[in-house]
């Protein structure tokens, strides 16, 4: 799904598949993620478990088990393998599969693929197609979700940099929706910190609360994230996400949500 505002830096976008000596093979990145609502809603968990390997360091492997919790819907677990690859010093393909068995609320299948470009020392070019297919227990029918979503990345240094991106998606082919977001990232920070500041507006393609249908409803979104080297191999992470959602009439509040996520990355 959609990453929306954040960027925790356990992600590896762009410049950072390439690792410094010393070289660790192994990517370890369990998170957790809790969700508290107004308006009397109850709160959402997710515990997420990201295990990649890099044969060579063009070359990343992963698979991750996202496991989560939004009630008054049970709970549903999402398995997903992705892969990442250099063919060229300045081009990174990847991809992923996603698959939730007897869903409730999450899509059944993910589809996504892109590319990041490096034009030139201070621009990256991304583009990801992405594709959704829901039919979970809480949907009258089957659906698909199709996104497409361009960006840009200028760098400021080696290690800070700013991402423009735009998504655009359709819902059966008909209804159609827009996804605006920013995201700056500090990595010059003292001791090797990285600080990361996001902000998103649009539909954010999610099944909302069991209903029947794709809710899309507009949402402001801001967030920040900060990632804390311990080792050379061992990073902490930790991040804060508000959330304004709007009505599907985009007219008045749907709800607005706070989420905390802890997190760490270790290398071996």
């Amino acid at each position: 799904m959609e990453n929306r505002a954040n960027g925790e830096g356990a992600s590896f976008d762009g410049k950072e598949v390439i690792q410094d000596k010393p070289f660790y093979p192994w990517i370890v990145v369990p998170s957790y993620s809790h969700t508290f609502f107004n308006k009397g809603r109850e709160d959402w968990q997710r515990e997420t478990l990201d295990i990649f390997y890099q044969p060579d360091k063009y070359l990343l492997l992963g698979g991750s088990v996202d496991f989560v919790q939004r009630p008054p819907n049970d709970d549903d677990i999402m398995y997903s393998f992705n892969a990442s690859w250099y063919p060229l010093k300045e081009l990174e393909v990847h991809g992923e599969i996603s698959h939730t068995p007897d869903a409730n609320f999450l899509p059944n299948n993910v589809y996504s693929a892109g590319f990041q470009y490096i034009l030139n020392p201070k621009v990256t070019l991304l583009l990801d197609v992405e594709q959704l297919y829901f039919d979970t227990n809480y949907s009258s029918a089957e659906y698909d979700i199709t996104q497409i979503k361009p960006g840009v990345s200028y760098w400021f240094t080696e290690k800070s940099f700013v991402t423009l991106r735009y998504a655009h998606g359709w819902v059966h082919d008909e209804v159609d929706y827009d996804y605006y977001s920013a995201a700056v990232n500090f990595g010059d920070m003292p001791r090797d910190g990285q600080l990361t500041f996001g902000f998103a507006y649009g539909t954010d393609p999610e099944l909302d609360f069991g209903a029947p249908f794709a809710a899309l409803s507009d949402a402001y979104i801001a967030s920040v994230f900060y990632k804390e080297p311990i080792k050379p191999n061992l990073s902490v992470f930790a991040g804060l996400e508000y959330v304004y959602r709007l009505r599907p009439d985009n007219d008045k509040e749907l709800y607005q949500s706070i989420t905390p996520t802890i997190g760490l990355v270790w290398k071996f």
